[in-house]
């Protein structure tokens, strides 16, 4: 049997959190395993993006894989052993340590980082997985159909070159797509390419989803606040009066968009009991579920601090300056709200909101990385639509596919986009993911790990969320690992059914459902047959 040194080498890039569960399953199937993380945190927008996470109503009885629901419970495991915390979370079902109204699991991101290491550190220790942390990929070698190897930058300009056997896009942003010089959908795609109801006359790459630099507030007594808050900060004019285009409220207010295209809501920015408020919408310190007092601490992930102005991928910007400008527009939101938010009270200003530099391990309590919602896209052997997962009638059972090597489900949550302005949050039925969404038509050896499946625009609004990406990762590992192991290209793989069973019969008994039971077919039912997923445009 030949050493793990020996062996041909898959190469994670990304440290997502798709590329960590992907890092993990390649490690636990054997393999030896690069993870090229660029940031100080594993676990991308659950960590560096500071993005708790975004599940579905069933959540607590399945629809994801098996290590997804082990990694949740190990979080709140991590809380349940702290003598000083209490579990009486009162806005959400389940052991909820920030007691958030938006999530089952608002937690420290710190904490999920260091869970994540905790997970990966037995396959470094054994020499399975090398993590190479503070690099990009700036060139991929492709010959014909396959990619031979890829550079990595590291933060002093140095080069690596590593070479791999097979390759996994983990990158929020589709980079190695990119670098590779495959083809890749980005944006939207016109009504007539997929027949999709919602998508616009013609298609428009530009037109994104936006990032937020998603920010760490801490809720301080008023005694204790500072009183006069710093000049305000470069660009606060121009946002103070800004408007959102398609709704005409002002940006920085208490109201953000709605269900429907134009429509409009309103939240208190403090609330108590039931009543949904913008400051317990990401809360993950809950002042009540400590016996030794905490100040409560909130993530400011909101329609307020959404960069739209530039769409962050292929456009007239770098990506560096678009998330340098959505960085900014934060710290404007943060001097808007210590200063001129409306309080309960007729007052203006709330300079108790201060920011928790401690939380996600930057000095200006800024997330380490933009919260990047719609990424670069393969062009697979199959494209999931809107078509296939939209919910009307009968219609709102769940989709089970023949060809399903996984089960999701969330809103089609889409954000105002960065040119024409559009969001919505639709309902759609719980649906599983074709095995062709995760073979490129033109690359025999590399495979999507997070938000870059083939799928539409309108779809990957559903798929963009944590247990997804996880899902991603896991699937993308076991898919080259099974057709490694029997030497099947992933083409052959898709075309013969035999092997599409084989690989279906590998997930299941790794964990990962490819079909809603009845049971949960029956509860997701009723409540898409009454409601949307509770979430925020």
């Amino acid at each position: 049997m030949s050493s793990i040194a020996s062996q041909p080498l898959f190469v994670v890039c990304g440290a997502s959190l798709g590329g960590v569960a992907a890092a993990w399953r390649l490690c636990e199937s054997g393999r030896r395993v690069l993870l090229a993380a660029e940031h100080d945190w594993l676990g991308g927008q659950l960590t560096a993006q500071a993005v708790p996470p975004d599940e579905h109503a069933l959540i607590e009885l399945g629809g994801a894989t098996a290590s997804y629901r082990r990694f949740r419970e190990a979080l709140r495991d991590h809380y349940r052993a702290d003598p000083a915390f209490i579990d009486r979370a009162e806005l959400t079902e389940g052991c909820n340590p920030g007691d958030g109204w938006v999530s089952r699991l608002c937690v420290e991101p710190r904490v999920a980082a260091e869970l994540l290491e905790a997970w990966l550190a037995p396959h470094v220790q054994a020499g399975r997985l090398r993590i190479a942390r503070g690099v990009v990929p700036v060139q991929a070698r492709r010959e014909g159909r396959r990619i031979l190897s890829l550079t990595l930058r590291n933060r002093h300009g140095q080069d690596e070159e590593v070479h791999g056997r097979w390759f996994f896009d983990a990158t929020d942003t589709g980079e190695l797509l990119r670098h590779a010089g495959l083809r890749y959908r980005l944006g939207k795609e016109a009504a007539d390419s997929f027949g999709e109801a919602d998508a616009p006359p013609l298609a428009n790459p530009l037109d994104q989803q936006p990032v937020t630099a998603v920010m760490a507030l801490r809720l301080m007594p008023r005694a204790t606040a500072v009183q006069q808050p710093a000049r305000p900060p470069e660009d606060y004019a121009h946002w103070r009066q800004a408007h959102l285009p398609g709704y005409g409220h002002a940006l920085f207010s208490l109201q953000m968009p709605g269900a429907g295209p134009g429509q409009v809501a309103s939240l208190p920015l403090f609330g108590t009991g039931q009543t949904l408020d913008w400051w317990r919408y990401r809360r993950i310190v809950a002042r009540s579920q400590w016996r030794v007092p905490r100040h409560e601490v909130s993530l400011v992930n909101w329609a307020q601090n959404d960069f739209a102005q530039h769409p962050l991928l292929d456009g007239p910007l770098p990506e560096h300056e678009v998330a340098a400008a959505a960085r900014r527009l934060s710290l404007c939101l943060l001097h808007w709200l210590r200063t001129e938010a409306p309080r309960a009270d007729g007052g203006r200003g709330h300079p108790e909101l201060v920011p928790a530099s401690d939380m996600l391990g930057t000095p200006d309590g800024l997330a380490q990385q933009v919260y990047v919602r719609e990424s670069r896209r393969i062009v697979g052997l199959s494209t999931l639509t809107q078509c296939d997962i939209i919910a009307a009638g009968a219609d709102s059972l769940p989709l089970n596919r023949s060809d399903s090597v996984g089960t999701v489900w969330y809103p089609m949550d889409i954000h105002p986009t960065c040119v024409s302005g559009r969001g919505a949050n639709a309902r759609v039925r719980p649906f599983t993911l074709p095995l062709g969404s995760f073979i490129a038509a033109d690359c025999d050896n590399l495979l999507p790990a997070c938000k870059n499946l083939s799928v539409t625009h309108l779809v990957s609004a559903c798929t963009r969320v944590h247990p997804a990406e996880w899902l991603a990762g896991e699937v993308a590992a076991l898919l080259a690992h099974e057709a490694d192991t029997r030497q099947f290209a992933l083409a052959q793989l898709h075309a013969s059914a035999a092997e599409l069973r084989s690989l279906q019969t590998a997930l299941v008994a790794a964990g990962v459902p490819i079909r809603w039971t009845d049971e949960e077919a029956a509860r997701a039912a009723a409540i898409v047959g009454h409601h949307a997923e509770p979430s925020m445009p």
